[in-house]
């Protein structure tokens, strides 16, 4: 390959990864799920919280004939301006509560030492956005489904996407439950909606555990009120988020193209582990801006970084100090980004709370330092080829991520402007 062609193979390699994701975090539509158990000698006791198109998306009817789906139960379809929407159908929620509780309870799977538990719905209520209350505790989830209107009187209308459904569904078995899963098979993908996120609350020992699952749970979630599991849980959590994350991953692939040495790229690394071990944690707890502009801010900073970094690999330089503190400095965005995926994970506390930031963070160290790994023994493999390919990869890697990363700071500076509009 010539010199002159290495731009073409970048433009390839651009358009190619144009099509990624350009927010790599949780994105700020998704599904959600939030499920308090309590288990005593009576049975259990679950209290759910889940978006109403989770709860009835798998209902949705046939295809008419002007492209919309017939209404899934619960929910209406209006025509405006030529475009279907869905509402909530709120007469039938008011007229039918235990019908949409009984969708919860029947779409998911509660076994105890290998037994079905079969549910028994006892108080569902529903609330639009702008009336949703506190679900963070077992006080507030039970307040929340507490008998009441299904559905406020004075809500305003909103999209049924906008819709939490609160659920009291008791599991009995007598002698009571010590082991516990749960699965589900509610699913929100027809119309490709956007993606589930879970948190699970155990509250039988004396301090909760908190368990997080993302997608529809058709795997079953094992409760075991131990550190041990919310940490395996969290180590996991945060190897995905690395793997799924394409922006951290292109900025740790250009920290491994500058590395001429495995000395150097340790030393890359380890001012990128310092510096987002800070901020992930400030991150997590809270202690950033709270403002709209901020994670998309975060996000133009990160690409920003990506750009400087696949610079850095096109110099090529080794001087340890002033990577250590450029990776670091970087490092403390990247943390930013990492929170925001961590703060929902988080947000329901529990005394695991300091053992589940450890595991993340340790989970997001181990998926990038095997990539960075990876990528490393190919660029030495590729320098003891005869023919000098490895500057040259070098060169079109780089040139692609600074394209890339280009494309995203324009895409992401535009969400700061409509942040702050």
């Amino acid at each position: 390959m010539s010199a002159i062609r290495v731009p073409v193979w970048a433009a390839a390699l651009l358009l190619l990864g144009a099509g990624a994701a350009a927010h790599a975090h949780v994105p700020s539509g998704y599904d959600l799920r939030v499920v308090h158990l309590l288990r005593d000698a009576e049975g259990v006791q679950a209290y759910y919280r889940l978006t109403l198109p989770l709860v009835v998306a798998s209902g949705l009817g046939p295809k008419r004939s002007d492209g919309n789906y017939q209404p899934a139960p619960f929910t209406v379809l209006r025509i405006e301006s030529a475009h279907g929407f869905y509402y909530p159908d709120v007469e039938r929620i008011r007229a039918e509560p235990q019908a949409l509780g009984q969708r919860i309870a029947l779409g998911h799977r509660v076994e105890a030492e290998g037994e079905l538990l079969q549910p028994r719905v006892v108080s569902v209520r529903a609330y639009p956005k702008g009336m949703v209350p506190p679900f963070n505790t077992v006080a507030q989830a039970r307040a929340a489904t507490a008998p009441g209107p299904s559905y406020p009187l004075d809500a305003p209308e909103v999209d049924a996407a906008y819709v939490m459904v609160d659920a009291h569904v008791f599991y009995p078995r007598p002698g009571g439950v010590s082991q516990l899963s749960i699965s589900s098979d509610l699913t929100n993908r027809v119309l490709g909606q956007p993606d589930i996120q879970t948190l699970l609350v155990d509250h039988t020992g004396a301090r909760p555990v908190v368990y997080r699952a993302s997608g529809a749970l058709a795997e079953p979630l094992t409760v075991n009120p131990s550190a041990w599991r919310a940490a395996a849980t969290f180590l996991r959590a945060g190897v995905e988020h690395i793997a799924g994350g394409a922006d951290h991953l292109l900025f740790v692939l250009c920290l491994a193209l500058g590395a001429s040495t495995l000395g150097a790229l340790a030393w890359r690394v380890t001012g990128f582990t310092l510096g987002h071990s800070v901020t992930l944690a400030a991150g997590a707890f809270g202690y950033v801006p709270e403002a709209r502009w901020f994670p998309p801010a975060v996000e133009t900073a990160i690409a920003v970084s990506i750009v400087v970094a696949a610079a850095a690999a096109l110099r090529k330089s080794s001087n340890r100090a002033p990577l250590l503190a450029l990776t670091a400095g970087i490092g403390l965005l990247h943390g930013l980004g990492f929170s925001f995926a961590l703060r929902e994970m988080l947000q329901l506390g529990g005394p695991h709370v300091a053992v589940s930031l450890g595991a993340f963070n340790l989970g997001v160290e181990a998926g990038q330092i095997a990539f960075a790994a990876a990528v490393w023994l190919v660029m030495v493999w590729l320098a003891t080829r005869a023919t000098p390919w490895q500057p040259r990869v070098r060169t079109l890697a780089a040139c692609a991520c600074i394209g890339i990363a280009t494309l995203w700071i324009i895409e992401r500076s535009q969400a700061i402007l409509a942040a702050t509009s």
